[in-house]
């Protein structure tokens, strides 16, 4: 039986890379962000509950399609201004 050829693990590895900006979507009438950063938001089910209400009641009196990174966004950023931030 011939002896099987050892692979060599660096042909499979790829460099780690900077991650590259991501641009998102952007809703209409609104110019398209470029992120760099990406976190994650842990949310019990009641904060999660309380963001969708809050969404369904504003997308219905405004009439306009609201996400929650928006929603998010817009939080923080007032925030932020507030602290001086």
């Amino acid at each position: 039986m011939a002896a099987r050829p050892k692979a060599d693990l660096g042909d499979l590895a790829v460099p780690k890379q900077e991650p590259a900006a991501v641009s998102a979507p952007a809703p209409a009438g609104h110019d398209a962000k470029t992120y760099a950063h990406t976190l994650s938001l842990r949310l019990t089910a009641e904060q999660y509950r309380r963001l969708r209400r809050y969404v369904a009641r504003q997308e219905e009196s405004t009439l306009r399609r609201m996400t929650h990174q928006g929603i998010i966004e817009t939080a923080l950023t007032e925030f932020l201004d507030r602290q001086g931030g």
